[in-house]
């Protein structure tokens, strides 16, 4: 005995055309909010990575869906470890510090493909001290350069430690690449930070300030609040960007501009921001 089947379903796959695109989940805004944040039950990841400068971020890319996403990542480029559970090394490298794979300006994500890569930031040779020091400033920390020209426990800097999640003793600019120190970013700074440099900044003092925004390119307290001049903006909001935090926002996105969309409508969907944190501020990743 025959049976016809009394509904049809037409599904039309093609041409594709997504109006969402996620990171661990979520779309931009949304992938800022805090891990297993109650309004994404089943998306318990943000995409919000901390660092301090000079330390290894492990980056790990899983393409899901149909098309590839030419990923970008502002601030360095990634070096890619591995793929698909398979390491890769340099085929001209001698130096075992360098067999790693190659790095890339864009990380293509793949469907189906896994990627894994090391992101580094330290500041080196930005020409500018990124710590906003001076030989005038009050406390002025030093710098001495260990043979790779970074102020570390080699050439007598401290490591900072840290109680109840609040930075104890240590050196502040651990890890500063020396041969910028004291060197200045603006021509005529507002606030008690080195003059004569290369870029002229708008006045904190008269610009509206939003919930990432510091008010600086400086890291660390004492430094956003000597670059402020006498009357400092506070945060936009001591949840999002606590005073003791005060770093540096890199935008990672997808470099096809359709992605980095909500439903078209920007910004949204691909985006996220790696903040790197003075080593003032302690990175919990225990939450």
């Amino acid at each position: 005995m025959q049976f016809s089947c009394p509904t049809t379903l037409n599904v039309v796959t093609e041409p594709y055309h997504p109006n969402y695109f996620l990171i661990n989940g979520r779309s931009m805004p949304d992938n800022m909010d805090a891990d297993y944040a109650p309004n994404y039950p089943n998306q318990p990841y943000n995409a919000n990575p901390h660092m301090h400068p000079g330390e290894l971020v492990l980056v790990r890319y899983m393409g899901q869906g149909h098309w590839q996403h030419p990923f970008h990542e502002h601030g360095n480029h990634v070096r890619i470890l591995g793929r698909d559970g398979n390491l890769l090394l340099s085929q001209t490298g001698t130096d075992p510090r360098l067999l790693a794979g190659r790095m890339e300006f864009n990380t293509d994500v793949t469907p189906g493909q896994a990627d894994e890569g090391i992101f580094y930031w330290s500041g080196k040779g930005l020409g500018w001290d990124i710590f906003g020091h001076t030989s005038t400033n009050v406390g002025n920390l030093p710098c001495n350069p260990d043979v790779n020209g970074f102020y570390t426990q080699t050439s007598g800097a401290t490591i900072p430690t840290y109680s109840g999640g609040l930075f104890v003793s240590g050196s502040q600019n651990y890890y500063e690449w020396c041969a910028d120190h004291n060197h200045s970013l603006e021509g005529n700074p507002v606030g008690q930070v080195g003059g004569g440099g290369p870029m002229t900044l708008p006045d904190p003092l008269i610009m509206t300030n939003g919930l990432w925004y510091n008010g600086t390119p400086y890291l660390g307290p004492d430094a956003v609040l000597r670059s402020r001049g006498p009357s400092p903006l506070p945060p936009g909001s001591p949840s999002q960007n606590p005073t003791p935090e005060s770093g540096i926002a890199f935008m990672w996105h997808s470099h096809n501009e359709r992605e980095i969309t909500t439903n078209d409508v920007f910004p949204g969907g691909m985006l996220m921001m790696m903040l790197v944190d003075p080593y003032v501020w302690n990175i919990d990743e225990t939450l």
